[in-house]
């Protein structure tokens, strides 16, 4: 390899998903396509050269004028104020800013022309409306009015190709500016003042007589303190009404306690009653005393057990009962009058009902006084508005009467002064200009600009609309899969001469091989199938396949299998290999293998000619029955475009290798190859980006 390959052809991507951009990738495209870049850049650089040719040269005229602080930038109450103590209503750059508008307007520029020619100033342009318009807008170009930074002082510039014109042109533009801002700032006359005054009179007079109208009719004298009056008056009631209630609520509820026990008191009391004994007492006594000395007499004459005795006993005991149970006295005589509890529960009630009465009476007063007050106050809120209106209308009569009056007065005093002390001044007027200037350079630089960026246009535009893939990161981007290695076009340094009897160019080197080889080694069993497929013929397939089974066989020393699926020709690897001066032993494991100067590297003789059919059942049977003796077996597969052999051998592959030649295979032809191998239960492993070229100059890519 030459020293400027090994950096790039080594730089391993681990996925599509991590780009990254360099130097050199953006390098790349700029060198690829420099001769489309190239023209792109020419074509606006040689217009520039040709219209800086032919370019005119151009004067400008210059004048500067000093803007001093007047009169109408200050602002004075009244007419008897210092007029040295008024107070500037703009800044300094606001002023500079409403000068530099007034000498802008249309229409001192069209005066300007006018006074002039238009003739004169744009001889090309044409005369009437559609040619003034023109002319305007072409001085809004030419005509560049600006403020000197940190100053007061305006500079007025005019680009011509006549320098009297310009000349001429910039001092009557500063003349009519001065005439034209004397006009704008002129102060009103004293009839308008008057008329105006008069006005605010009249208007002033009928609103005071709405005022006095609407005070007269609702009785208003100062309408705030009306309103709080009755908003007080108000509020005192209703805590009085509140009070009244309680009241009567109160009387209400004594008059029913005193009417309930007036019900419940007898009209009439017992005053005095005569008690004696009592006769039945007296009589059942002596019927006791009686049977009693019978009693004795008979326990005399019997025994205690006599019926008599017994007899006269239980007698004596019954008595004696009737005797405790009667009344020891009775009433003989009971004396009645009035009950004076009636009598003063009576008196009670008449008292409270009559406070009662009172009271409803006096809260059926307040209530109609706080109706009233209700009434008052709902009168002013409805005309408290109208009211409002027409006092704020008054104060602001009032002010603008008082304003229009001074200004009248101050009107008055200034127009008696003659004319007005112009403000600006002219610091230079312009001069005929004796050197012009072409922009010859000015329209090269822009030229080369315009050229500069149409060429990164091109390159942008080329890069991304380009079919083909120039650069690994061009394959990764579009393919999204990662490049396993990148194979320059022509590089015959630092090649393995062994073996000799390479019958094809080595691609790959053998460290490129083996960092191939490695997805096998990243599969669980370390070892196994590996198809090399590519989207059409002359991308380096064969090659490619060769050089990873050389490098597995002798640099590894790994049993290796190189499969010919469908050569293009008859003759195929085996024959290819041969012919080189290889020796080829047939080997008694399968009909159709070969071993090469009895080394690891085995090959097979094709195993089918272009145009036959060879089922995936096959396929299968034949590689699964080589897998024991061979830990790596590269597949040679026959291009997309003339057999579907790769898409039958995809899925019975540990990985597949896709190869494609830089600045030839059409992105959407690998894309569809990748896509079917995929479809059909392949793994694609990555990409082999064959036959790059390197079109960054050498000491250039070296040192990015």
């Amino acid at each position: 390899m030459t020293d400027q390959t090994p950096t790039d052809v080594r730089e391993r991507r681990p996925s599509h998903q991590g780009l990254t951009v360099t130097i050199r990738d953006l390098a790349t495209p700029v060198f690829y396509h420099w001769r489309k870049a190239l023209i792109a850049l020419l074509i606006p650089v040689l217009l520039a050269l040709a219209a800086a040719t032919f370019a005119k040269p151009v004067y400008t005229a210059q004048s500067r004028l000093l803007i001093l602080l007047g009169d109408e930038y200050v602002f004075r109450r009244s007419v008897g104020d210092d007029p040295n103590g008024g107070l500037p209503t703009f800044d300094r750059a606001q002023i500079v800013h409403a000068e530099m508008e007034i000498l802008g307007s249309r229409e001192l520029r069209e005066k300007t022309l006018t006074d002039i020619g238009l003739a004169r100033v744009y001889p090309k342009i044409g005369d009437g409306a559609v040619g003034m318009n023109r002319a305007l807008e072409q001085l809004d170009r030419d005509l560049s009015i600006q403020n000197v930074p940190q100053s007061n002082t305006i500079e007025v510039r005019l680009r011509h190709g006549d320098p009297q014109v310009a000349a001429d042109f910039v001092n009557r533009l500063v003349r009519s500016y001065i005439a034209n801002r004397r006009e704008i700032f002129q102060r009103s006359d004293s009839a308008a003042v008057t008329d105006q005054q008069r006005e605010l009179a009249d208007q002033l007079a009928a609103t005071e007589s709405q005022i006095a109208d609407l005070s007269n009719r609702y009785a208003i004298g100062d309408f705030d303190q009306e309103v709080q009056a009755v908003q007080q008056q108000q509020t005192a009631l209703t805590a009085q009404v509140a009070a009244q209630s309680q009241l009567i609520a109160t009387a209400a509820a004594r008059a029913d306690r005193l009417s309930d026990q007036l019900r419940a008191a007898n009209p009439e009391i017992p005053l005095n009653t005569d008690q004696t004994r009592s006769q039945q007492v007296t009589a059942l006594t002596q019927n006791l005393m009686l049977l009693r000395e019978r009693q004795r007499v008979a326990a005399a004459r019997y025994a205690a057990d006599y019926p008599l005795v017994v007899e006269l006993n239980r007698q004596i005991a019954d008595l004696e009962a009737q005797i405790a149970a009667a009344p020891q006295s009775q009433t003989d005589l009971v004396r009645s009058g009035p009950n004076p509890v009636r009598q003063q529960i009576e008196t009670q009630l008449a008292t409270t009902r009559g406070e009662l009465a009172g009271l409803r009476a006096g809260k059926a007063q307040v209530d109609q006084a706080l109706s009233n007050s209700r009434t008052r106050l709902a009168q002013l809120v409805e005309i408290g508005p109208r009211y409002r209106e027409l006092v704020r209308q008054r104060t602001l009569t009032e002010t603008a009467y008082r304003s229009v009056a001074g200004n009248a007065e101050d009107t008055r005093l200034q127009n008696s002064i003659a004319g007005a002390n112009a403000n600006v001044r002219v610091i230079e007027a312009a001069q005929i200009p004796t050197k012009a200037r072409t922009g010859r350079m000015l329209i090269l630089a822009a030229g080369l600009l315009v050229g500069i960026l149409a060429a990164l246009a091109v390159i942008i535009v080329s890069a991304a609309a380009s079919p083909v893939m120039v650069t690994p990161r061009d394959v990764e981007s579009r393919l999204r899969n990662p490049v396993l290695a990148a194979v320059p076009l022509m590089d015959d340094e630092n090649q393995t001469l062994m073996p000799r009897w390479r019958p094809l160019p080595q691609r790959l080197t053998g460290d490129d091989a083996a960092l191939v080889l490695r997805r096998l080694r990243e599969t669980p069993s370390g070892s196994g199938v590996m198809v090399v497929a590519g989207p059409e013929d002359g991308v380096g397939v064969t090659s490619i396949a060769l050089d990873l089974a050389i490098a597995s066989a002798f640099r590894s020393g790994v049993p290796t299998l190189l499969i010919d699926a469908e050569p293009i020709a008859s003759d195929g690897i085996a024959l290819g290999l041969h012919s080189a001066g290889a020796q080829l032993t047939k080997i008694a494991s399968s009909p159709y293998v070969l071993q090469v100067e009895n080394s690891n590297l085995h090959v097979t003789t094709p195993m089918a000619r272009a145009g036959s059919n060879i089922s995936e059942a096959r396929w299968r049977t034949f590689i699964d029955g080589l897998r024991p003796l061979y830990p790596v077996i590269i597949i040679d597969a026959p291009a997309l475009h003339r057999s579907t052999v790769a898409l039958l051998l995809a899925p019975l592959a540990e990985a597949s290798v896709i190869v494609v030649e830089a600045e030839e295979t059409r992105t959407a032809v690998a894309a569809n190859l990748i896509e079917r191998i995929t479809s059909a239960g392949g793994k694609v492993a990555g990409v082999i980006l064959n036959m790059r070229s390197f079109h960054i100059p050498r000491f250039i890519y070296s040192r990015i």
